[in-house]
């Protein structure tokens, strides 16, 4: 076998556990264990300790839920409201827009996303977002892997008194982001209401 046969064969092994397994994680599920979930619309499925974050950011589908492949979110944002420019380790980001208009910074692009946009942000790109409408906006949100629900809980446990940069640095760290700067406008917690 030549140099480059064996590099593909080494090259297409590697990458076909990553593929999948997405399929394996569900097909593996014994049938009497696989059940539909449903969430009814203004649900929560996660128990945050905040019924404040609740209310930011219900989770529609739980880690748990999905056996640790995907969260989903609806996050309603405040006018010209959203969170620290940063980026994700772990998690890969998609954001619909359900209400609103939504200016992305991702990487090097600019996008303003009106109802029905939608934006894949993979992890390991620096990204920011804000909601410019004058009203309330609302984002479908998904991660892969599943759990970020974890990291919303514990933003929620920070009183929005104490809710500065270092503490929401410390939180980021621990779920494997990194605050990179400011909002565009304004912290997404503090114009929530």
């Amino acid at each position: 076998m030549d140099r480059r046969a064996l590099l593909q064969v080494i090259g297409a092994a590697s990458v076909a556990p990553l593929v999948e397994a997405p399929t394996r994680l569900f097909s593996e599920q014994p049938a009497g264990t696989r059940k539909v979930l449903v969430a009814k619309p203004g649900e929560n499925r996660f128990p945050y300790a905040s019924a404040q974050q609740a209310e930011r950011s219900p989770c529609m589908l739980t880690s748990a839920d999905s056996r640790g492949a995907l969260s989903m979110f609806e996050l309603n944002v405040g006018s010209h409201a959203g969170p620290v420019r940063h980026v994700h380790h772990r998690e890969d980001e998609w954001c619909y827009v359900l209400q609103g208009e939504f200016l992305f910074e991702a990487g090097n692009d600019k996008v303003t996303l009106p109802v029905g946009g939608s934006i894949w942000m993979p992890r390991g790109i620096p990204h920011v977002w804000a909601n410019t409408s004058e009203a309330s906006g609302k984002l479908l949100v998904a991660c892969q892997p599943g759990g970020f629900e974890k990291f919303f809980d514990a933003l929620g446990r920070i009183p929005d008194a104490n809710a500065n940069e270092p503490t929401i640095r410390k939180v980021m760290a621990q779920y494997g982001m990194e605050y990179l700067g400011p909002p565009l406008f304004g912290l997404w917690r503090r114009r929530q209401g």
